[in-house]
């Protein structure tokens, strides 16, 4: 869904205008040949990401500002600062937006993956 602040790039993420990604930790999981990768990202006001899909379950944590999402078929719904929804693996992520037109929406990424993956990814 974006360029990386982080200097890290992957031409498999699905990429729109405005948005910021910087990722705050990358820890080897002991035992697993994956890492855990947390990552703050910032959408511009009234941003939206273009379809996508996730690879692998995540969760996102609402850091501020108001976001509306849905996968396939289900209705939209909102999530406020403070709230969590989880990133669904391998179903169309047919909305992510910010609902704001005037501020910023800041979230946390969570995701387990191999070294290298994306965690967004085009349809």
């Amino acid at each position: 869904m974006g360029e990386h602040v982080d200097g890290q790039s992957s031409p498999q993420q699905t990429a729109f205008s405005g948005v910021s990604r910087k990722t705050l930790e990358r820890l080897a999981l002991p035992g697993d040949n994956r890492e855990l990768v947390v990552a703050e990202v910032t959408y511009p006001p009234g941003g939206a990401a273009p379809l996508h899909r996730h690879p692998v379950g995540g969760i996102v944590y609402i850091v501020e500002g108001i976001a509306e999402s849905a996968y396939g078929s289900e209705p939209p719904r909102v999530y406020r600062a403070g709230e969590t929804l989880q990133d669904r693996p391998d179903l169309p992520h047919t909305l992510f937006r910010n609902c704001d037109p005037d501020r910023p929406l800041r979230f946390l990424t969570i995701y387990a993956l191999e070294p290298g993956r994306a965690y967004t990814m085009q349809p």
